[in-house]
């Protein structure tokens, strides 16, 4: 019987300490099947989301052998790789917009980096922007998967210098609207729901 564990939330981790995971694939197909499609799932803590990101970019990866035993497998999914933007704002609380800018910049520069890629940008939004482009011209078709969209905004909503960070972030996730010609998946999570 294989072991239960409730603090690994990264797919290839889970499946190669042979950890019990409940197969969702199946419904992960039926979300990755069209040709293009950007999602947006508010869902209480602890309820998957950041697995579920991490095996999204497991797939888009095509690292196909981490599924093996699993239903999507049994479908016709070409494993096709992908460039994956994977932007965890889980550490990006910050207390003013300056310091919102800053972390926000360096997750772009981070996941950079991890593609092999040196941006010119200076500002967080136009940065994203780059690589994505940057990408594309590259490799393709991209994937952008944004664990805790929320969380820069949560811990402050009500206080007075909420509204620049919000405005901040408002420019920053523009980038995913103007880049979605780029696109061959989007997917945010967080906790709260917003507005399209």
């Amino acid at each position: 019987m294989k072991s239960l564990t409730t603090s690994c939330y990264t797919f290839h981790k889970l499946i190669e300490g042979g950890f019990l995971y409940l197969d969702k694939t199946a419904n992960i197909y039926d979300l990755i099947r069209p040709a293009t499609a950007q999602y947006f799932l508010a869902r209480p803590r602890r309820f998957g989301k950041s697995l579920l990101i991490s095996t999204l970019r497991s797939i888009f990866e095509g690292k196909r052998e981490l599924f093996q035993g699993l239903d999507i497998l049994d479908t016709d999914y070409d494993w096709q790789t992908y460039p994956v933007i994977h932007l965890d704002l889980g550490t990006s609380a910050s207390k003013t917009e300056e310091e919102l800018e800053e972390n926000l910049m360096s997750t772009v520069q981070w996941v950079a980096h991890e593609n092999g890629c040196v941006l010119k940008s200076t500002r967080s939004y136009s940065a994203f922007k780059e690589l994505v482009e940057t990408l594309h011209e590259r490799d393709g078709e991209v994937v952008i998967l944004v664990d805790e969209y929320d969380k820069p905004l949560l811990n402050h909503l009500g206080e007075e210098f909420s509204v620049e960070i919000q405005a901040l972030l408002k420019q920053f996730y523009s980038v995913i609207k103007t880049t979605e010609c780029y696109q061959r998946f989007v997917l945010l999570t967080g906790v709260s729901k917003f507005s399209k």
